[in-house]
């Protein structure tokens, strides 16, 4: 059995992949976020999985936040991220904790999904589509002449390999909030050895 800062490396390991391979797709299709868009954050019923904001729930604890941020989350009756801030740019938003972002955050946009018959296909936003369609039709062109695309199912499957029992879906503050439950947990009798930076 791992112990929590074990999960919390093999999940920035799982990350540190995923974004590798995301900006080499990024690179060969010119696909881009808009600066300071956040659209996608604005969804209402995005999911998560505790396991996923694990790294996040363990800084804050390190920085002596993760009670507050707890209650935080527990007294936020809104079903947008906790973490989004809105109209911090001209539209759109920025996520305070982009760092330590969730799987779901990172997968969005430059990853694909299967189809019925296996075959990858392309998980855009319609703002990629409509302002970069040339890009966009580059990754399709792309992804069909073989090159490698970052598929979610498979980087949920390494994820939820890392613990299962943390790898359940909530709406997303219910999974930061479960996050920071299970770290506050682990350190209720044990100690947490500081790690020089």
């Amino acid at each position: 059995m791992k112990t929590l800062t074990g999960k919390v490396r093999a999940v920035q390991r799982v990350y540190l992949k995923l974004d590798r391979e995301i900006a080499k797709m990024q690179s060969e299709s010119g696909m881009h976020c808009l600066s300071g868009c956040g659209e996608c954050c604005k969804k209402p019923d995005i999911e998560a999985s505790p396991l996923e904001f694990l790294p996040l729930a363990l800084q804050l604890y390190d920085e002596g936040k993760a009670e507050s941020f707890l209650e935080e989350l527990k007294a936020n009756t809104s079903s947008t991220c906790h973490v989004f801030r809105p109209y911090v740019t001209n539209f759109g938003g920025l996520c305070n904790e982009y760092p330590n972002r969730g799987l779901i955050c990172r997968l969005f946009g430059f990853t694909a999904r299967r189809d019925k018959e296996g075959k990858p296909e392309l998980v855009t936003c319609k703002l990629i589509k409509t302002e970069q369609t040339e890009n966009y039709e580059r990754a399709i062109s792309n992804m069909k002449s073989g090159k490698k695309i970052p598929v979610m199912s498979e980087f949920y499957t390494r994820l939820s390999s890392i613990d299962p029992s943390l790898s359940g879906f909530y709406p997303i503050n219910e999974a930061m909030e479960k996050a920071i439950e299970t770290v506050l947990h682990y350190y209720a009798y044990r100690r947490r050895r500081r790690v020089n930076k």
